[in-house]
């Protein structure tokens, strides 16, 4: 089987563009050999933008990524895309983008990682790739370990004696000659049912893409503890078409990493269609999202309630049509007392984008400020906050501005605090 090299590259990033490996390594004579892609894996790229609309663009020179991170696979490499998260370069950017993309998804809830709490998690060095599947076996372990489910599975055959339901049509058929044979019908409670084909399947898929031997040691056990289920081929839609019950609601874990794994095992990418399965996180929803739930334990602290995306308003009502809906990040609500109602506290919008303290309003745009002051405006809200993501090698004594707007009229004054949120 090919061997897919692992190209590594950070969001926004130009990828040259070289017509193959040959030319690669002609023209590049240092030790490591710098990202690339062919015009194939380039084509295959720009044709993701069907399913994530902006993800590239072609470029001068090769292909120009935008804000999605995560892993695309094409026919002869594997592409993992990592998040910037320092001011400025260093070596071991790659390693901190994947910590820091690995706990904005554990901690937004968009998958489990393990590994999070470890204290070491401030850099991982293993390809993305690497990682994921490790969690899928480790996912995997927790239910095998737990007892795989079991279900009755229709079976016929011939049997010397009457088990289920003697088959007097079938018997006609197969054991005429054979007398001493009953062909009947029965249920089989067994292992071999779709939700554990489905895991069979996933590891399968993901057998060769496995490097690090404590993940070949660990595909090798759960392998072994499978071998009672059949080996069907199955897709991504067959994961999404299964219904859950009491007992099988504990594969939901499971069985999200097997359709994420089986996506990236298309059929039409082995029979060679210029299709890119791909894993991507759009950043700005996924920083929004672990923005929100930063805000919710927060909160949970002090009876708050946070609202995602909303309570939704219309910035104008005129000749009864409401313009230009208002729908906030994240809205805090909090009593004045035990017997007030819940009033509006603070309006917090989350921002994937970049700062520079060397600047005096650190570089904040204009755009978001004014965004901000039509939330207050509209929802009459005076303390408002901008999240930024934290730079991972941003000094400690560097503190963000808060911004204050009086009102010389009324006297009110308005605050817009600039946040920052660490990513590792």
């Amino acid at each position: 089987m090919q061997v897919l090299r692992t190209v590594t590259a950070v969001e926004y990033a130009l990828i040259p563009v070289m017509e193959d490996a040959a030319s690669a390594a002609a023209n590049d004579r240092s030790a490591s050999v710098a990202a690339y892609l062919t015009s194939h894996e380039a084509e295959a790229l720009l044709k993701i933008n069907d399913r994530h609309p902006g993800f590239c663009q072609r470029a001068v020179g090769g292909v120009k990524l935008a804000q999605h991170c995560g892993i695309v696979r094409v026919a002869s490499c594997v592409l993992e895309i990592l998040p910037k998260v320092g001011i400025s370069t260093h070596g071991d950017d790659a390693s901190r983008g994947r910590a820091a993309l690995l706990s904005m998804l554990h901690h937004a809830g968009k998958l489990k990682v393990s590994a999070m709490g470890s204290a070491q998690q401030g850099a991982v060095r293993a390809p993305l790739l690497e990682i994921f599947i490790q969690e899928f076996l480790l996912c995997v372990l927790a239910v095998a370990q737990s007892g795989l489910v079991s279900r009755y599975v229709p079976e016929s055959g011939d049997l010397t004696v009457v088990r289920g339901r003697f088959h007097a049509e079938g018997q006609l058929r197969h054991n005429l000659a054979r007398p001493h044979l009953l062909h009947c019908e029965y249920d089989e409670f067994t292992v071999d049912n779709q939700y554990n084909r489905i895991i069979r399947a996933a590891l399968d898929a993901c057998r060769h893409w496995a490097k690090l031997a404590s993940t070949q040691r660990l595909w090798f056990e759960l392998h072994s503890r499978l071998t009672g289920v059949a080996q069907i081929r199955l897709t991504s839609t067959d994961v999404r078409r299964l219904r859950y019950d009491r007992q099988t609601l504990r594969y939901r874990a499971v069985m999200q990493w097997c359709e994420w794994l089986l996506e990236l095992a298309s059929p039409d990418l082995r029979a060679g269609s210029a299709a890119a399965p791909a894993l991507l996180f759009d950043m700005n929803k996924l920083f929004e999202d672990y923005v929100c739930h930063r805000e919710e334990l927060k909160e949970a602290e002090t009876a708050g309630i946070v609202i995602r995306q909303g309570p939704q308003l219309a910035l104008i009502k005129q000749d009864r049509q409401s313009l230009f809906t208002l729908k906030p990040d994240v809205t805090v609500w909090k009593k004045i007392s035990a017997d007030a109602p819940f009033s509006l506290d603070r309006i917090v919008d989350a921002k994937w984008k970049s700062l520079n303290p060397s600047f005096d309003d650190w570089g904040v745009d204009e755009a978001d400020v004014y965004q901000l002051l039509a939330y207050s405006k509209r929802y009459r809200c005076t303390r408002l906050e901008l999240v930024y993501p934290r730079p991972v090698d941003l000094h400690e004594g560097c503190a963000p501005p808060v911004f204050r707007i009086d009102d010389g009229e009324t006297g009110r004054v308005t605050t817009i605090t600039i946040s920052m949120a660490p990513l590792i």
